[in-house]
């Protein structure tokens, strides 16, 4: 099919990979991907990653048994969790939990761009029952938001942000309009630097309404 084709051909060589894990231990950067096909787990998990980590994306959050067979590559699962029922969520983390892997839920909104009304950040408490360890991935439009979102849910106590990263012209790429810049990078790294009660004041100046980006639980 012509989807197929034009697909196969974002697919990265073990030279690719191995060219962007030596670049990251350059920088001091731990690298990490997301597998989409589970046939690809056991050539990409032989990999030699320096923490045994993966990125799970929001559609793949109940896809069980790739969910199983990373386990059996990985020791630390970073699952996405938009798109996703509660019970799905729950039953993910039953899955990482006995394979006696590390697990990280992200809350996720799976709309490009999303306001910051659509954030729910909220959700990270309703998370916390499945795993200590939560964030954000953040879609918000760069342009309008800036890292708005991504403070509020640091300030919130989210432990990972993920954003859309890029040194391109907004136009230049699919998903510049939702694709943070270096400067902005550096902006977030200094806000995580600052004391809780600092952020959480910063957090609620910043945005317009608190109430609104909040959202419920669940």
């Amino acid at each position: 099919a012509a989807e197929k084709e034009s697909l196969q051909k974002l697919d990265l060589t073990e030279e690719d990979h191995l060219f962007f894990i030596e670049e990251c231990h350059k920088y001091g950067v731990t690298p990490l991907t997301t597998l989409f096909a589970r046939h690809r787990i056991p050539f990409v998990g032989s990999l030699p990653w320096p923490e045994r980590v993966v990125k799970v994306a929001s559609y793949d959050c109940a896809s069980f048994p790739l969910l199983r067979e990373l386990c059996a590559h990985f020791d630390h699962l970073i699952i996405s969790t938009g798109a996703t029922f509660d019970y799905e969520i729950t039953q993910a983390a039953d899955i990482v939990k006995n394979a006696g892997r590390r697990l990280t839920f992200l809350h996720c909104v799976t709309s490009y761009p999303n306001s910051l009304d659509m954030c729910n950040l909220a959700r990270m408490q309703w998370l916390r029952q499945c795993t200590e360890s939560v964030g954000w991935s953040d879609h918000t439009l760069v342009e309008r938001d800036g890292i708005t979102a991504a403070k509020a849910a640091i300030a919130l106590g989210a432990q990972w942000i993920e954003r859309h990263f890029t040194i391109l012209a907004k136009d230049q790429t699919k998903d510049g309009p939702v694709s943070i810049r270096p400067e902005h990078l550096r902006a977030l790294k200094t806000f995580t630097e600052l004391p809780p009660e600092e952020r959480i004041q910063i957090a609620r100046e910043e945005v317009p309404n608190w109430d609104a980006i909040l959202g419920l639980p669940s």
